[in-house]
């Protein structure tokens, strides 16, 4: 199973990814112990119903239950060898950690994988000349106005109506200036 790093509000976990059927059944099942900042991350290639139970799993975890954004939409504290059959639509990532780690709902998740470029963004001046470079991970707008720019994007890019693109280019020269 590959191992990936991710992050929850800047907090890492290193994680084993189950995004196979076969991977996914098996989950965390018989492992008797998981040391802080290690899990496991269930993931699809769609948002759908995802539905979790702790049947074979010795271990209390947290389960977080996050949408495409890989923002946390909901966070469940579950006791081992508990088979009540807990889910919700709209999920395309589950993370399970040990119960005691601090994820809330409306976190979200980064993911660093080593075999994705990083991509570099120029900051070219009025002479032609580069003023600035930010490479991935960095931030040029907040979370909240990130959250606001995302959303407009996709209604833009759903209704295809110059209105919304509008609105979405005047928020952008906003943040940029800010």
């Amino acid at each position: 199973m590959k191992k990936i790093t991710i992050e929850i509000e800047e907090t890492p976990y290193q994680v084993l990814v189950a995004d196979t059927d076969e991977t996914r059944e098996r989950g965390l099942m018989g492992i008797t112990h998981m040391p802080k900042n290690k899990g496991m991350l269930f993931k699809w290639d769609k948002p759908g119903k995802r539905e979790f139970w702790m049947k074979n799993t010795v271990l209390p975890l947290l389960q977080a239950f996050l949408n495409e954004d890989m923002e946390v939409v909901k966070v469940l504290k579950r006791q081992p060898l508990d088979e009540t059959l807990m889910g919700f639509d709209d999920i395309q990532y589950v993370l399970e950690l040990n119960a005691d780690e601090d994820v809330k709902e409306g976190d979200e998740m980064t993911i660093e994988d080593d075999n994705q470029k990083v991509p570099v963004m120029k900051i070219i001046g009025s002479d032609g000349n580069v003023q600035g470079i930010i490479q991935g991970g960095e931030r040029i707008f907040s979370r909240p106005n990130t959250k606001v720019l995302i959303r407009q994007a996709k209604k833009a890019y759903e209704s295809k109506s110059d209105s919304d693109y509008k609105r979405l280019g005047k928020s952008m020269f906003k943040y940029l200036k800010i």
